[in-house]
């Protein structure tokens, strides 16, 4: 009813004006969890056999994929880039053994709404480095720092697009649902 202007309302139910009636329209509730493929360890399975040198051909990235979509915001953009030049090869230089940082990206195109305008790439060997690349976010190493410096400039106000995708070679993917 905020939208109403309460004066006509009163002016129309006075001259005996038909108001609009309500209607209710049901909500379909949709619940998208994406899990179609159970992580699986490359290494692990006769698939994997391979695997390492697919990597080593850059044929694959990884046996798992880490894409973390976000917005920056027009201002810090310049800053950003500068940053990025000038850090990423030390993110390189201190990556756990396992973890592969494969670069920051500006989107130039995309169908997907929401998703932000940088994509950060990770990749890792094994899902036992997906592990150590979380516990070494947390040692307060320079990798960490490097991590944290490069999240800093996300977009944090409430609304900011973000995403994230995580993705295994199919090779080793199991489907179900």
């Amino acid at each position: 009813m905020s939208n109403v202007d309460p004066t006509r309302l009163v002016a129309d139910l006075i001259a005996g004006e038909r108001l609009t009636t309500p209607t209710v329209k049901p909500i379909e509730p949709e619940v998208r969890s994406g899990g179609y493929f159970p992580f699986c360890d490359l290494l692990k399975h006769s698939a994997g056999a391979d695997t390492d040198q697919l990597v080593a051909d850059s044929v694959l990235l990884g046996a798992l994929v880490i894409e973390w979509g976000y917005d920056v915001p027009f201002n810090k953009h310049e800053d950003f880039k500068t940053w990025l030049v000038t850090k990423e090869a030390q993110i390189v230089a201190e990556q756990p053994t396992g973890v592969y940082y494969r670069g920051t990206y500006a989107v130039s195109a995309t169908s997907e709404k929401h998703s932000g305008l940088y994509r950060t790439i990770w990749s890792f060997r094994t899902l036992a480095a997906l592990e150590t690349f979380s516990d070494s976010i947390h040692t307060g190493s320079e990798f960490a720092r490097l991590v944290n410096e490069l999240c800093s400039y996300r977009d944090r106000e409430r609304g900011a697009d973000s995403s994230q995708e995580i993705y295994q070679p199919v090779r080793c993917a199991h489907r179900f649902g």
